[in-house]
């Protein structure tokens, strides 16, 4: 089983997923490790870090130096293929006319989704964001808790690998051992911000991030994650043997040819393809999920890119994993005489409510870095925590004050320019301080640009 095309995919499958990026790929990747036919259905094209990543080019190398244009909204090299804020024949609109109120949808038609263009900021979700009702009074609280969650992010960070500290902070979980790789060096904007930082009472510390500082446990890793399955343990063996630590060459959002940094298509869906379990279907964009006379989801219908033409294709179980957006839609597609407002759509409410991955950012200059020699920045960003606690005023101080201590070395870019920052106990968090308000949201990645929209 491999990479299939409407004449050659199967009649029908275990399992059908709809989508490759972080939810798809690992949703593919769990069920093909553990014996079951599956299928995954790409609206884009496929897509190969190791042998497309331009690792060592210079933007003097690339059409318009690099430049950004209408395909290429980040610039000539990043991973980003057939997608952007507007992808051709796939428009979209917005409720309202004001620019500031408006969402730019970030889609990646490519194998691997967004998962191929993020910053790699892997960061766990706190025990208040699970229960904000209960905490704030705002919201909802989960039917799940941290706990729930805890044993499934432990497994989550020994496979793709993630680098970061156990700091014991408020609403930041600790990882239990074996879970984290250590981060980077830390670079003197982030040696300065820790400084300044602790003089405000205020923990710098480095980010969860998803890359590898060094090879991943290759021995002891895959037994604590497929236990009794030998075959899986070989598997994922030999996969993490391929993957090497990275040697900060450049940024992430360019892929990694290496890979070092977690992409789908580096991390879940090589071994998936590996166990022979995995038929991946691209440039199949589904319209619709179809079901059987009794109401269940029995496949899906798409639309093959290259003809135009309309397939469908059946299995046991379906899995939506295409982002919050592109599952609402086609749960709205899927209408029929028994669903006459859409799959799982009796409240009315699908496609209300919904969150998409968001990004910003916040930068600034130290004066006293100025007339500092140049450095070379090797590794990449830390994290700001902010301290919980004390009235919205005096946090404000405090984050205000930490902005204008903040920096990064401006005349010392080198192959990974920029630190990458987060403030609050989660980037969210600092968007709360911000704007005055108790709530505590959940976490999400802050991707290093501002109105940007990355992979969570």
């Amino acid at each position: 089983m491999a990479f299939v095309n409407p004449a050659s995919v199967a009649d029908r499958y275990d399992v059908l997923v709809v989508g490759s990026g972080a939810a798809g790929g690992h949703a593919a990747y769990t069920l093909a490790m553990g014996g079951a036919k599956v299928l995954m259905i790409e609206a884009g094209r496929n897509y190969d870090p190791v042998a497309e990543t331009p690792m060592f080019q210079t933007n003097a190398a690339a059409p318009l130096r690099g430049s950004a244009t209408p395909d290429k909204p980040f610039g000539f090299y990043d991973a980003t293929v057939g997608g952007g804020w507007e992808v051709p024949g796939e428009p979209y609109t917005n409720a309202s006319a004001e620019e500031g109120r408006q969402f730019r949808w970030w889609r990646s038609r490519m194998l691997g989704g967004r998962t191929n263009h993020w910053s790699r900021h892997a960061l766990r979700n706190g025990p208040y964001d699970f229960k904000p009702r209960s905490r704030d009074g705002l919201g909802f609280d989960w039917p799940i808790s941290y706990e729930d969650v805890a044993p499934y992010y432990d497994k989550v960070e020994m496979l793709i690998g993630v680098c970061g500290t156990n700091e014991g902070l408020e609403n930041t979980p600790d990882s239990p051992k074996g879970c984290l790789l250590p981060p980077p060096k830390a670079r003197i904007g982030e040696l300065l911000a820790r400084q300044r930082g602790r003089m405000l009472g205020i923990p710098v510390i480095p980010i969860r991030r998803a890359v590898l500082t060094r090879p991943l446990d290759h021995r002891a890793i895959p037994a604590r994650l497929h236990p009794g399955n030998a075959g899986a343990q070989r598997i994922l063996a030999e996969d993490m043997r391929n993957r090497a630590a990275c040697f900060w060459a450049t940024r992430c959002e360019r892929g990694c040819s290496i890979r070092a940094n977690y992409q789908s298509t580096t991390v879940h869906i090589p071994p998936a393809l590996a166990t022979g379990n995995l038929d991946i279907l691209a440039n199949a964009m589904a319209r619709e999920v179809t079901v059987d006379s009794a109401g269940r989801a029995a496949g899906v219908g798409y639309i093959d890119k290259a003809t135009g033409l309309e397939h469908r294709v059946s299995a046991r179980v379906i899995v939506l994993a295409a982002s919050a957006c592109e599952t609402v839609r086609l749960l709205l597609n899927s209408k029929s005489a028994l669903f006459p407002n859409g799959l799982a759509n009796s409240s009315g409410l699908v496609g209300k409510c919904i969150m998409d991955t968001v990004g910003a950012s916040w930068g600034a200059r130290s004066r006293s870095l100025r007339t500092s020699p140049p450095t070379t920045r090797t590794g990449r960003g830390a994290c700001m925590c902010t301290r919980r606690g004390g009235s919205t005023r005096s946090r404000r101080r405090r984050s205000s004050a930490l902005r204008a201590a903040t920096t990064s070395n401006s005349r010392a870019e080198g192959p990974c320019p920029g630190a990458a920052w987060a403030s609050g106990t989660t980037q969210a968090a600092a968007r709360a301080t911000a704007s005055g308000s108790r709530r505590t949201p959940a976490a999400t990645t802050a991707p290093s640009s501002g109105s940007r929209e990355g992979a969570r």
